[in-house]
């Protein structure tokens, strides 16, 4: 066993934005565009599925385009539109900018491309604001809004400038620590909204990205009932494991009363010493499990071998790392196979696997494609594109990802695992 790893579900409410007017019970429908065009392989496409997959958490239908693609009057078919620029340089195209002016479908524009809006348009009379340029160097490191204060780790933010204070509500504010120089960051007129850089890049566990996961509650007028609890995994427990250990980490769990999840790898495979060993060939490691099972502990599936050529825990199972990229020539049906060999091997021992976490929480939309077919929960970060450098975790669970799937976040990071027994229970008391 490597580590233990806790997963958190959180909902904050403090500030209001406003409503949608989609008819009260019925999915919001959501239309999300992006800088260019409706490619897989384009960053800001990441940057719109990632808040395809926010958007999960609240009963929405939502589309995802390119806004090259974006025809007249498109936006009038949803109760929400957001659009996400990415380039420093980015102009949008006519077409999408004249519904902006002239249409009244509430609208969250992110990041780039005001600016040049602001430069062709009469933005200032419309909204009572615009954007000047792109600052790199003011170094605004924190946003606050009302007594919440969040990091900013990009360094770029688009400067608004306000020109009728009595029609533009502040919302949150970007501040220099260096310099203690302030500037908005999120502003609103009327039923537009704008916000000063993309809350996707750079995240952090104290990040802005919260901020704006949060405000999405307003913005489309679903609530939900605040949240703050947390999930422990025993993490990367495979057939290699003390047993002794395992029962000896159900005992303290189960002493204090936590329920806990246990992510299981059912086959070890070194290819360098020749080994494969399976939990059929464990029987005192699938009795401790059992015996977590009855101390409270549920069980995960974490791939079935957790590696491609590398060993078991230590290497990807879904994912290249010799690329960084998805497997080349990777296979739905040898994908559901290796799945379907890895239940069946819990099942022949008695052990039921409840979810599924991705071994590293890497791998292409074909597996994601492939294990919702096999189950309906997974616990764990997500690619928003094939990159590895585009993983997204949550601050609430998803209810429904743009797989199907329902998704428990992963987003506490991990108790460090001390020689000193007493040193590592600690951290969960």
């Amino acid at each position: 066993m490597n580590r233990c790893v806790i997963s958190i579900v959180t909902v904050l409410a403090f500030i209001t934005c406003c409503p949608s007017h989609s008819v009260a019970g019925e999915n919001s429908r959501v239309l999300i565009l992006v800088e260019g065009k409706t490619s897989l392989h384009s960053y800001a496409m990441g940057d719109g599925r990632h808040l395809a997959t926010l958007l999960g958490h609240f009963k929405t239908e939502t589309t995802v385009l390119g806004v090259d693609e974006y025809g007249p009057g498109t936006m009038s078919q949803y109760d929400q539109v957001f659009y996400i620029g990415f380039s420093a340089h980015n102009n949008v195209p006519e077409t999408f900018l004249t519904d902006v002016l002239h249409q009244d479908v509430p609208l969250v524009w992110l990041h780039t491309g005001f600016a040049e809006f602001s430069a062709t348009h009469d933005v200032q009379r419309r909204l009572g604001f615009s954007v000047s340029h792109i600052d790199s160097v003011g170094g605004y490191n924190r946003v606050r809004a009302g007594s919440k204060s969040f990091t900013k780790e990009e360094p770029n933010i688009n400067i608004i400038r306000i020109s009728e204070s009595e029609r533009v509500e502040v919302l949150a504010t970007a501040v220099s620590s260096r310099s203690q120089r302030q500037t908005p960051y999120i502003v609103r007129s009327a039923n537009f909204m704008y916000i000063a850089d993309s809350p996707f890049s750079s995240i952090g566990s104290t990040d802005r990205y919260l901020l704006f996961a949060d405000m999405l509650h307003d913005i489309l007028d679903q609530q939900h009932e605040e949240s703050h609890t947390a999930i422990i995994r025993i993490e990367d427990v495979n057939p290699m494991e003390n047993p002794d250990k395992l029962r000896d980490i159900a005992d303290l769990l189960s002493d204090r009363g936590i329920p806990f999840i246990v992510g299981v790898t059912p086959f070890y495979v070194n290819p360098g010493e020749g080994l494969r060993i399976s939990l059929s060939d464990r029987p005192e490691i699938v009795d401790a499990l059992k015996y977590m099972v009855r101390n409270g502990g549920t069980i995960i599936m974490h791939g079935s071998t957790h590696q491609y050529k590398g060993v078991t825990a230590a290497d990807y199972e879904f994912w290249d790392e010799s690329t960084n990229r998805p497997i080349k020539d990777e296979n739905g049906e040898a994908f559901a196979r290796k799945i379907e060999m890895g239940i069946q091997e819990f099942m022949k021992n008695g052990l039921y696997p409840l979810a599924w976490e991705t071994p590293h929480y890497t791998g292409s939309f074909l597996l994601y494609e492939t294990v919702a077919k096999y189950f309906s929960t997974a616990i764990e970060q997500r690619l928003a594109i094939e990159d590895f450098d585009y993983s997204q975790f949550f601050p609430y669970t998803i209810e429904k990802d743009l797989f199907g799937q329902r998704i428990y976040p992963e987003n506490l990071g991990y108790v460090p695992l001390e020689s000193d027994r007493e040193k590592s229970e600690r951290y969960i008391r």
